[in-house]
């Protein structure tokens, strides 16, 4: 069985489209998550200030990542490319419209200009994957890459892609998250193809100057609990 090792729900999808009789790739009809909402009933955050307090080395942030160890059920770290035998992911899937392929990306791609920046993965069972990545913003640029970082789901709320010839629609709506670090908001990504649903719920977490992105993928719906659990206790790591 292929590990799913993209941050693009493209490639995922893909996966369970060429796995379909594999348990684990869900199917039927499209589930909004629960605790989603459309996003013109949810209110933008703004960012906290900033501390001045900016992450300037990759090494000392990625050590603030959560770990395998940090994880509940089996879920272990996928290696970088380029330190595994396995094939590299697909390129990302084109969407309409273009910019919404952005959605996923880790932070300091999505907004350039940070101090450092960092990233692990983790694959489970069944496909689910858990994506973290961070990035250190000087105080003048945190409240724009906060802003830009939740606007974009805003612009995105339908899209489609299509990934080797195959079509997917891409949705989204606003999620419902206790409060976590400074500021945060939080969004769902359903992706569905050929009968085959897949879901990315993702948090948004300002923590100081760092911003943290933190997103749960399972071809079922993800139970809104995960996502504010692991992001709580990322926010914890990162405060020491």
């Amino acid at each position: 069985m292929m590990r799913v090792r993209s941050l693009r729900v493209g490639a995922v999808v893909s996966a369970c489209l060429g796995l379909a009789g594999i348990a684990g790739c869900g199917s039927g009809d499209t589930v909004d998550s629960p605790g989603s909402v459309p996003f013109s009933a949810a209110v933008a955050v703004a960012a906290a200030p900033g501390t001045g307090a900016v992450v300037r080395d990759a090494a000392q942030l990625s050590a603030g990542l959560l770990a395998a160890t940090d994880l509940p059920g089996d879920f272990a770290v996928v290696p970088p490319r380029g330190e595994s035998g396995e094939p590299a992911v697909p390129p990302a899937a084109l969407t309409d419209p273009p910019d919404c392929g952005r959605l996923l990306l880790p932070i300091a791609q999505q907004w350039p200009g940070s101090a450092a920046a960092a990233s692990v993965q983790f694959a489970g069972p069944s496909f689910a994957t858990i994506d973290i990545d961070a990035a250190s913003y000087a105080d003048a640029a945190l409240a724009p890459a906060f802003d830009a970082l939740q606007a974009q789901p805003r612009r995105c709320t339908s899209y489609s892609g299509d990934d080797a010839g195959v079509r997917i629609e891409y949705r989204t709506s606003a999620l419902a998250q206790p409060p976590a670090g400074d500021a945060g908001s939080a969004f769902a990504l359903t992706a569905t193809s050929e009968g085959l649903t897949l879901t990315s719920a993702t948090s948004l977490v300002q923590v100081g100057n760092t911003l943290v992105q933190v997103v749960v993928t399972a071809p079922e719906v993800v139970d809104p609990g995960v996502l504010s659990d692991l992001t709580a206790a990322q926010v914890r790591k990162l405060r020491g």
